[in-house]
């Protein structure tokens, strides 16, 4: 019987709806062997290891993860030390930066005839309060300014302006400690890259791996007409040796109807993949 993962999925620790035991659960009735949470900026997730116990009774194997925000894109990291401090402060410090960025950010929205408080927002977040973009834009809809989270995105919250821009880490310093902990790096859906960066992204690529990339993201939730761009980068990790991974982006079915746990499963020999990197690297 064939095997298979989704490496790439959000709990409430970050700006998903749900719980860690309500996506094992899911990954449980849709038949994925395999489960990595990889919240944003965030590993709190991990910090029971009784959810590694809860997965593996639910027959379910949990592989750590992360989702980290840096200059230009994000990068995904798999099997790091949990312990490794370097790596986290990175991950803390994002956290905690774009906690203090989207505090101002519902302030300035009050402060400009929006109908929204800090209260408001926290009700969306999890066990930490810790507030994201996806929190604010919850509210935005909840409250009829915007139809849905993309056009609270696009519309209403990008064109906040704020004073307070944390700064953020280069995809070389990320992807370096990922390794230094002992860890692979993944690109994740790089269908959602700028559109000059997809418009020269065999160098992007190139210039990711030289800095130590493993992988890139080419099965996940995204529009039909990214099929041309997806074989593209399908066809550039052939030529220069990068894992394909990839799977739902679950954050709630609430929240992104699409990103659907069971859908979107990658063979479990993917998981063989990264871990002959990590050796090799």
């Amino acid at each position: 019987m064939k095997k298979y993962c989704d490496l790439h999925s959000h709990t409430y620790y970050s700006d998903g709806c749900h719980s860690p035991e309500y996506l094992i659960k899911e990954c449980k009735e849709k038949k994925i062997n395999c489960l990595s949470i990889t919240d944003h900026d965030c590993i709190e997730v991990y910090s029971d290891k009784k959810i590694f116990d809860y997965a593996k009774k639910h027959s379910v194997e949990l592989i750590h993860g992360v989702e980290i925000n840096c200059l230009g894109s994000e990068i995904l990291g798999y099997y790091f030390d949990l312990t490794y401090d370097p790596l986290l402060k990175i991950i803390s410090d994002n956290f905690s930066g774009a906690n203090d960025v989207n505090i101002q950010k519902i302030y300035w929205l009050k402060d400009n005839g929006f109908d929204i408080s800090l209260e408001d927002v926290e009700k969306h977040t999890g066990p930490n309060k810790k507030i994201m973009g996806t929190h604010i834009g919850m509210e935005l809809k909840n409250k009829g300014y915007a139809e849905s989270l993309q056009d609270a995105f696009v519309n209403i919250i990008k064109k906040i302006k704020v004073n307070y821009h944390p700064k953020r880490i280069t995809t070389k310093k990320t992807i370096l400690e990922i390794i230094n902990g002992g860890g692979v790096a993944v690109l994740p859906h790089p269908w959602l890259l700028p559109r000059n960066v997809k418009e020269d992204i065999e160098s992007y690529l190139y210039k990711l791996q030289e800095q130590g990339l493993s992988g890139v993201e080419t099965i996940g939730p995204h529009d039909p007409t990214e099929e041309p761009f997806i074989k593209k980068v399908k066809d550039v990790a052939k030529k220069i040796d990068l894992i394909e991974t990839g799977g739902s982006d679950f954050h709630g079915y609430s929240l992104f109807p699409e990103n659907k746990i069971g859908e979107f499963k990658l063979d479990y020999s993917v998981l063989d993949q990264l871990k002959n990197r990590k050796s090799y690297l």
